[in-house]
């Protein structure tokens, strides 16, 4: 199950099903009294979802416009992963492979930011065939972070 945090998104993308990527907080949050609530409640580098949205508004100094009150959860996010560990509804410690090739059409999902080594990820969906690369045989797929108490 799917961690559920209310927190802070801008008018414009508290809709349901608005996927955003929190990068880190910037620093005119740390002078902000909502912090707690909004930036600080979230982790860097990580893909959400809005869940809910209930609907309260404030006034927002890094905006300059309204943020929402809003219910998102960490969102699923695409990976290149061993072909061996790539079925459905397992659980997986992830290990990034490690590319160079900057011109490798899977580059950006092999290597994306949004991944973390070493965590643990169901796999939801394997999505191509993908590629040998340095060796392992990879393959795209759709993965979703287990809590780690799980």
């Amino acid at each position: 199950m799917k961690e559920i945090i209310t927190t802070l998104v801008g008018r414009l993308q508290a809709k349901p099903g608005f996927k955003f990527v929190f990068e880190k907080p910037a620093d005119v949050c740390f002078e902000c009294k909502l912090r707690e609530v909004c930036a600080l409640k979230l982790k860097p580098n990580t893909v959400y979802v809005v869940v809910d949205v209930v609907g309260k508004k404030h006034e927002c100094a890094l905006r300059g416009d309204w943020v929402v009150v809003a219910r998102v959860a960490e969102a699923e996010v695409e990976a290149m992963i061993d072909a061996k560990m790539a079925i459905e509804d397992a659980i997986i410690t992830l290990k990034k492979a490690r590319c160079t090739d900057v011109t490798c059409k899977y580059y950006v999902t092999c290597q994306s930011p949004y991944i973390r080594e070493g965590k643990r990820y169901k796999v939801l969906r394997v999505t191509s065939e993908g590629k040998v690369c340095e060796g392992r045989k990879l393959v795209k797929a759709l993965l979703m972070r287990v809590n780690e108490a799980t």
